[in-house]
């Protein structure tokens, strides 16, 4: 134990090229060590950072169909196609993102998952962390994120968890209980993945908390980010998830707020579209900042809606055609009364930008869930839970 606290190990997705996933990874081991703890995130790669090295250990959970291994490979290729294309925004951003990680307390790394086997860090508590930790549909092992590397008799805990999805494979089931039994308590981000606790594993205490983004205020997000190269005023645009009916809305906005368009990409390789200043080459503390002086702010991100609310900024939050989990969108804005934001992508050419929002309704449900979450992960850490009937 460290002096004053706990050693905490986190196994958490990050290092994926990926705005969210490194806020949630930084943010949750900021909060630790606000605590007093002494966090860590376990140095593992996740399955797409060119750190990983992927061994037969290494296997998913549930074999990709042909569907999905095409499009792994495609991904792929287009990455690589995309380095030779726009190498320059490419080497920025990742210079970016490498710079942001190095601010995140770190173990040694393990570039295999053979390797977090042999020699698991030595902690006091685990804890899983946030993103979609759990989704089936990983294209790599899921063991490290249910901890399944640790002897029996070490602390489990997660904090922010998620499937991804409402219901599980039927194959996998059993395999997901025998994991989850083993931990003390879980929190999970959204209210579908309480639900598929409660089924899988009821004796488990289990919770509804926050992103680990959103137990960071403005404040503390400001004190990161970077001023924006683009100049005031203008709507932001974070597509992150393609929807090309979003634009009408975003542009009848501009025009209203006498603004221009600032798309931030999701990739350094994505098309640039036409009317918006393309952002390819922004890193993580950039990314805040386009956020945090953004006049209004669409998106299809789940993450994109966090800022837009912990900023304060007016938003509408686009469900793409197809997309088949926008619960991460839809218990967040439950929780802070804002269900009137989330449009589906064919409503949004003929809707009405919407400006007024009661921001003080909003920072005091949020404040509250903020407190909750703060409460469960602490409560966790003192053990409160280890007995619980």
């Amino acid at each position: 134990m460290c002096q004053g606290g706990l050693s905490v190990g986190i196994a958490t997705i990050f290092d994926c090229d990926n705005y969210g996933a490194e806020l949630q990874a930084y943010a949750l081991a900021r909060v630790l060590g606000a605590m007093g703890h002494e966090a860590r995130l376990i140095d593992y790669p996740f399955y797409k950072s060119p750190r990983f090295r992927r061994t037969a250990l290494a296997a998913p959970v549930v074999p990709l169909s042909p569907l999905n291994q095409v499009k792994e490979w495609v991904a792929a290729a287009r990455r690589a196609v995309g380095r030779r294309v726009r190498g320059e925004a490419a080497r920025r951003r990742d210079g970016a993102f490498a710079a942001f990680r190095e601010g995140i307390p770190r173990t040694r790394l393990y570039a295999t998952f053979d390797a977090l086997v042999a020699e698991p860090p030595c902690c006091d508590v685990y804890l899983t962390g946030s993103d979609q930790v759990w989704n089936p549909r990983m294209g790599a092992t899921l063991r490290p994120y249910f901890l399944d590397f640790l002897p029996e008799g070490a602390r489990r805990l997660a904090y922010g968890a998620s499937f991804g999805v409402g219901a599980l494979p039927a194959a996998v089931e059993a395999q997901y209980r025998q994991w989850l039994a083993r931990y003390e308590a879980v929190g999970c981000r959204e209210a579908s993945g309480v639900a598929l606790m409660g089924r899988l594993c009821p004796a488990v205490p289990t919770a509804q908390v926050l992103d680990p983004t959103l137990l960071l205020d403005a404040a503390g997000w400001e004190a990161v980010a970077e001023a924006p190269r683009a100049a005031a005023p203008y709507v932001l645009v974070y597509d992150l998830v393609a929807a090309p009916g979003l634009w009408p809305l975003a542009r009848r906005w501009a025009q209203t707020l006498g603004a221009q368009v600032v798309r931030v990409c999701g990739t350094p390789f994505d098309r640039a579209r036409p009317g918006a200043l393309n952002i390819r080459d922004a890193g993580p503390a950039a990314f805040l900042g386009l956020f945090a002086n953004a006049s209004a702010v669409v998106t299809t991100s789940f993450h994109g809606t966090v800022f837009a609310l912990l900023f304060g900024k007016p938003f509408h939050s686009v469900i793409p055609r197809g997309m088949a989990n926008s619960g991460r969108q839809r218990s967040l804005l439950a929780t802070v009364g804002l269900e009137d934001r989330l449009i589906a992508e064919a409503d949004a050419p003929g809707t009405a930008p919407k400006a007024a929002i009661d921001w003080g309704a909003v920072r005091g449900r949020l404040e509250a869930a903020r407190a909750a979450s703060l409460g469960f992960l602490s409560t966790a850490l003192e053990g409160g839970f280890r007995h619980a009937p």
